[in-house]
């Protein structure tokens, strides 16, 4: 616990080598402001002249003590080198993460939560068979068929010359959902859609059409045809009567009788609970009872649905019942929780949402963007296109470079110090091939860059303190309070409590200091709850008397101290606490503990206290004499010169 103290106490920043010196300490010197961070930092009440001039004698102290404690090289120690790295580990991610870009993303989606915006889309993949099965054809470089670009490009001609968009999206689109909604998906709010399409629908003005853009699986065109306030969450629960695979119109017809004797026994006052567990389809109603679990939000479930139950006016009103392509629907709503408007809310409510979302990439590319900025990345192979034709050769035949003077050893590309050559490059190529279809040239350009990317993040984050001051100077405060904390325990603190003959001398040099004053033999008491205390209060005389045992019987419930206690040590102690009596003196049990106080005797005159009664005090004067003799040492070892010119001009 006195490390943690007194590291969290004596933290002090680093130094910026171009600022005025305030004061030097032999050969060391130190900048107004490293101490002026130290100074506002460890006083954030007290600004006065005379505290400044206060805390300039302890700061000096306090380096004169760090280099004590470098002269003997207790920097250099393995646990002092594990300590901060362990604490750069700790540190080290808060400084990596872009947090103006988080922030800028979450104000962005808050902007957009406040509308919701209904798109129409034309979907055209790069295999026809990923509407079937996205998961079974993605891959880092989708395979990009001129079918696709070309019956993109026939769509997007169309529009131009003013055919209907959903005309054009049911002969174009291989969405299976345009034959019914004409490529209409409804309304959609932020995180409905990938972000790239969610952008350009927000960006797009009322009526008019996008550019076809490209994604990872095919091509799109959205159209913006509605915007309105945005609509929020709902919490709703539904009796869901489900078509299966290949069901009739009869069938159809059955289950539609059925909705509608089920709403009228809703009318009736049937329990929608009841009614969804025993007539519901769809993954566990029976513990939820029908609820929709997460709330309800615009664009996650079938437009026609969202349309019904948005039309929902009050808490606890039905629909009437409705059919989608899953089937017949009846649906309640219990509670509507409009969009936030608090801006104070923004990073509270959104940031979780954009640290999972595809968006986040945007984030990461800019980072990336200003790392390689950063540590000046340069790509040394000027010929890019020799350097993918002698990629390619090496995928043919590994080991053999056709191109004169380029080895293994030519440098693809440097950053920072650091230099990736082509036989770094080869191996990271060889490592991902296999995210790659097999007879299509890789995309070397984008690679290349990733690669760099990866290398960039990792060199910066193991010489972040070469790029971030702050981060420079955090390390450095923790490295100099771990130093003080070694120093002080080997110069003060150990030989303070271990040298008995030094702490007699004292003691009897200053006896007359060492005396009781108004004092009690007592017995302290702490109750974990009030249950405890009153049942110690009710106990028969002479149960205090054993307060060994009882602590020791209590499991930890009651802590006990037997003890001379000084009376203006004791919280809440008044003169008229009686002798022989249980006495609560602080707390209530409402919320911790309870103190109760036992009191053997009373002593009102003042009278000497014997060394080992007065031993925690010697030892604390014994400590601080040490201390001033060791740093009066240190002064001459280290001569201290102030520049006092530059001190008036700091101090307020």
């Amino acid at each position: 616990m006195k490390k943690l103290v007194i590291i969290s106490c004596l933290l002090f920043g680093g130094i910026s080598l171009y600022a005025q010196t305030l004061f030097t300490y032999g050969k060391h010197a130190v900048n107004k402001d490293e101490f002026l961070r130290a100074f506002y930092k460890n006083n954030p009440g007290d600004h006065s002249p005379q505290a400044m001039r206060d805390y300039l004698d302890l700061y000096i102290a306090f380096k004169l003590k760090v280099q004590a404690a470098k002269d003997m090289k207790l920097d250099t120690s393995a646990a002092q080198k594990n300590e901060l790295l362990n604490f750069r580990r700790q540190i080290e991610e808060d400084y990596l993460s872009d947090d103006s870009a988080i922030q800028a993303l979450c104000r962005e989606a808050f902007t957009r939560s406040l509308r919701d915006v209904r798109v129409s889309h034309i979907f055209i993949p790069f295999n026809p068979g990923y509407v079937n099965g996205p998961a079974t054809f993605f891959t880092l470089e989708p395979d990009d068929t001129a079918n696709a670009s070309a019956n993109i490009q026939k769509a997007y001609r169309e529009l131009q010359q003013g055919a209907d968009f959903g005309t054009v999206a049911q002969k174009y689109s291989l969405d299976p959902s345009v034959k019914i909604n004409k490529g209409d998906i409804g309304y959609i709010t932020v995180f409905t859609l990938p972000y790239q399409l969610e952008s350009i629908a927000y960006q797009l003005k009322k009526g008019a059409y996008s550019a076809p853009c490209k994604s990872n699986a095919g091509y799109h065109i959205l159209m913006k045809t509605d915007e309105r306030p945005g609509f929020g969450r709902m919490k709703a629960a539904q009796i869901l009567l489900s078509y299966p695979p290949g069901i009739t119109t009869g069938e159809k017809q059955v289950l539609k009788k059925r909705a509608d004797s089920l709403y009228r026994a809703l009318q009736q006052g049937t329990s929608m609970e009841l009614l969804a567990k025993q007539f519901s389809s769809g993954f566990n109603v029976s513990s939820t009872g029908g609820m929709l679990n997460p709330d309800f939000s615009i664009g996650r479930y079938d437009a026609a649905f969202e349309k019904a139950v948005t039309e929902l006016k009050n808490d606890g009103e039905y629909t009437l019942p409705f059919e989608t392509e899953y089937g017949i629907h009846i649906v309640k709503r219990l509670a509507h929780i409009p969009p936030a408007t608090d801006t104070t809310q923004i990073l509270s409510l959104f940031k979780n949402s954009v640290l999972q979302d595809s968006r986040m990439k945007l984030a990461n590319e800019k980072q990336d963007d200003t790392i390689l900025k950063l540590l000046q990345y340069n790509v040394v192979f000027k010929d890019k296109e020799l350097l993918w034709q002698v990629t390619d050769s090496l995928l043919v035949n590994p080991g053999y470079l056709p191109v004169k003077n380029i080895t293994s050893e030519t440098v693809v590309f440097s950053l920072g110090s650091e230099k990736k050559r082509l036989k770094d490059w080869w191996e990271h190529i060889h490592t991902i091939r296999n995210n790659y279809r097999v007879g299509v040239r890789l995309p070397y350009e984008a690679i290349l860059r990733r690669y760099a990317a990866s290398i960039a993040r990792i060199y910066y984050k193991d010489h972040l303190e070469e790029y971030n001051p702050a981060f420079k100077n955090q390390l450095e405060e923790f490295a100099e309070g771990n130093q003080l904390f070694e120093i002080m325990e080997r110069q003060v603190w150990n030989k303070g409590a271990e040298d008995q003959a030094g702490l007699k001398k004292l003691y009897e040099s200053n006896k007359a200091k060492y005396v009781w004053g108004a004092s009690v033999n007592a017995v302290f008491f702490t109750a974990v709850d009030k249950r405890t205390a009153e049942e110690m209060r009710a106990a028969p005389d002479g149960y205090i008397k054993n307060w060994r045992t009882i602590s020791e019987a209590s499991s930890g419930k009651i802590i006990a101290d037997s003890a001379r206690f000084e009376t203006d040590l004791l919280p809440g102690y008044t003169d008229d606490i009686p002798a022989g009596q249980l006495v609560e003196l602080i707390g209530d049990g409402s919320g911790g503990t309870i103190s109760l106080l036992y009191i053997i005797a009373k002593h009102n005159d003042a009278a000497q206290k014997s060394f080992e009664e007065a031993k925690g005090l010697v030892i604390s004067d014994y400590q601080s004499l040490l201390e001033q003799n060791w740093v009066r040492s240190l002064k001459k070892k280290y001569p201290v010169r102030v520049n006092e010119k530059i001190l008036q001009d700091i101090i307020p």
